[in-house]
Parts: C-alpha cells; sequence; structure tokens
C-alpha cells in the first residue's frame, strides 16, 4: 500500500468512526496547509461530520480566528505544544465535538525550530487536550513533511476517538 492510499483509509476510517458515533470536527491547519481537509472532503459523507476548516499559516490568523493569547506567540512561538493545543481548542467554540491542529516546520528552520519539527493537537470537548511533539526526518520534502504529520494526527484522533467514545 502506498503511502497515499494509507492516508485515505485513515481519512476514510474517520469518516465511519465519526459518522457511527454522530461526532462533528473542525480542523486548523498551518504547517499541514489543508491536506488533512482535503483528504477528507476528498470522501462523499464529509459534509456531514466535518463543520468547517482554517488554514492559520500566520500568527494574526491563528489569535483572530481561534482565539489564540498573543502572549502564547510571544512566550512559546506559533511552532510549540502549547500553540498547537490552543488551536486545537479554539476550535472548540465553534461547537463541534473535535477539535484537530498541526502546526511545525516544513520548510527553512522557524523560530529555532528546524525542519521537521511538527506539533499536533487533539481537542475533545469536555476532555483534556492531547499534543505531542514530532520530531521528523529534515531530508524528506514539503510534501513528505505533511503527509507525515498528517498520517500521525489521523491515527492520533482514531485512537482518542475510540478511548473517548
Amino acid at each position: 500500500m502506498s503511502f497515499e492510499e494509507r492516508l485515505q483509509e485513515l481519512a476514510t476510517e474517520i469518516l465511519n468512526e465519526f459518522t457511527t458515533r454522530g461526532l462533528t470536527l473542525s480542523i486548523a491547519e498551518s504547517c499541514t496547509g489543508g491536506l488533512a481537509t482535503s483528504l477528507l472532503t476528498d470522501l462523499d459523507g464529509s459534509s456531514e461530520i466535518l463543520s468547517f476548516s482554517i488554514v492559520t499559516y500566520s500568527t494574526d490568523a491563528k489569535e483572530e480566528f481561534l482565539g489564540l493569547p498573543s502572549y502564547i506567540i510571544s512566550d512559546f512561538g506559533s511552532i510549540s505544544i502549547e500553540c498547537a493545543k490552543l488551536m486545537a481548542e479554539g476550535l472548540l467554540s465553534y461547537e463541534v465535538d473535535v477539535g484537530l491542529s498541526t502546526t511545525g516546520v516544513i520548510g527553512e528552520s522557524f523560530e529555532d525550530k528546524l525542519k521537521g519539527t511538527a506539533f499536533i493537537a487533539i481537542a475533545i470537548s469536555g476532555h483534556e487536550t492531547y499534543a505531542k511533539e514530532l520530531t521528523l526526518d529534515p531530508k524528506q520534502t514539503r510534501i513528505q513533511l505533511k503527509q507525515e504529520i498528517v498520517k500521525i494526527l489521523f491515527e492520533a484522533t482514531l485512537q482518542a476517538i475510540n478511548l473517548t467514545f
């Protein structure tokens, strides 16, 4: 199975699990640039689970649309576990069951973070937010890094849903 096929399979699993449980989600993507959303919206029935998605590539967008306090960016940076958590949690204010987020470096080093450093977060209404730091191979291309981040995000989301609901 190719990496692309695995991503499609994971997206299908997300759709099926969320549909079966009657759950909704929204996604805030930074470094993945909408890839997670694209994979889900390639599937019939995605409108039943996906409320909305936003690509918050700039810090201003993270603050404006997700309610990140400016001190998070100044104290921890936009590439941080704190930022990823608050991005995912900010989505819950839009009355969805689950918020997913990605932030990281897929190009040149940024904010003293090396290429391949990324963070994912999964916020589930009424539960503690799960967040994880990823250290990926910096020799990978941008698209390879984006795909790997989404793969890990989808796998963690499925695990979190199965443990929670």
